[in-house]
């Protein structure tokens, strides 16, 4: 999608109706699914290198031999779950409805401590990257009741949503109206306009419970791009809908091609759940299967390890990473 097309801050809202067209996703899908194979190989490929006699083989030109692909991604996905499950730890800790009740009596103290404590804020606030300096300024000058209202209702929702969503239900979403997650997207009480979008939600909602959440962040969009052949699919502004580009500063001759920062969270929710089943299947087909309770760990490991295939498209892309201009 494009940022601007000379019209500041604006982007075509057909865009969105058509992305979430069961049609378009269906053709979509059809891409993405052409291309798992591929990208599982090459996953594998990359996990099994890193072991010793992976770097030996690499080292004299030979193939990895004596260790089964699912076996690899096994252990792979082992211990991002286990990352997963250190992280995730501080974001149960901070958001415990207990801690939440105490911090309503103080809504300053929330601010603080949200800045000190969770990872995506307080990670984000200490980088000194020059397209990071407005979010961390709009940040500072935040209020500290409005935060805490905001993460208050996007907490009431999730307890609210997540109490219907058991495992049986869940597994039969195949469509965004299914998932039922807009008011995320649109609900302006979940939001705070510059410092608290869908993408740091995202991030909170699935520490919380990968299950049901996933984490919808510039590399899982990205590992969406490079899946779906970066193709327009005959969008109107002729750009992947996974990428929003901005035509307002370009750098060197180039545009900036950030991740879609507004994609919907129940489309994205069906691709995501949609390679959760088939790396599912790949499991099963060799005897395992994936835990469902940590489901969308496995997605978004995978789809930074397609990232990883990409490494000098990303750096084009982003152009202000290699010319220090914010995005």
């Amino acid at each position: 999608m494009i940022l601007s097309k000379s019209r500041k801050d604006e982007v075509d809202p057909i865009e969105f109706t058509l992305v979430r067209d069961l049609s378009h996703i269906a053709t979509v899908w059809v891409e993405i699914e052409r291309r798992l194979p591929q990208y599982w190989q090459a996953f594998v490929k990359r996990e099994a290198e890193k072991n010793p006699a992976g770097k030996l083989a690499s080292h004299f030109g030979a193939k990895v031999t004596g260790t089964k692909d699912v076996s690899v991604a096994s252990q792979s996905f082992s211990k991002a779950v286990q990352q997963y499950e250190k992280v995730a730890a501080k974001y149960r800790d901070f958001f415990d409805p207990e801690a939440m009740e105490e911090f309503a009596d103080d809504p300053n103290s929330f601010k603080s401590h949200l800045a000190k404590e969770v990872p995506v804020i307080a990670g984000t606030l200490n980088q000194r990257r020059p397209e990071l300096q407005e979010w961390q300024s709009d940040f500072r000058a935040s209020k500290g009741r409005d935060l805490l209202e905001v993460f208050s209702n996007v907490l009431d929702f999730r307890s609210t949503w997540a109490k219907a969503q058991s495992e049986k239900t869940y597994v039969n979403c195949d469509e965004p109206a299914a998932f039922a997650l807009d008011p995320l997207d649109s609900d302006e009480s979940m939001s705070l306009t510059s410092v608290i979008g869908m993408g740091i939600k995202s991030i909170v909602l699935y520490h919380l419970d990968a299950r049901i959440l996933p984490q919808r962040t510039r590399l899982d969009l990205y590992g969406l791009y490079f899946l779906s052949g970066m193709s327009d699919f005959k969008l109107p502004s002729k750009s992947s809908e996974f990428l929003m580009i901005n035509d307002l500063e370009p750098v060197s001759g180039s545009f900036i091609m950030e991740h879609n920062f507004w994609y919907p969270y129940g489309v994205y929710s069906v691709y995501v759940s949609r390679i959760f089943r088939w790396l599912d299947q790949k499991a099963r087909e060799a005897g395992g299967a994936l835990d469902t309770h940590v489901r969308y760990v496995y997605v978004s490991h995978f789809l930074q390890a397609v990232c990883s295939e990409h490494a000098e498209d990303m750096k084009i892309m982003r152009v202000h990473d290699r010319f220090g201009v914010p995005a």
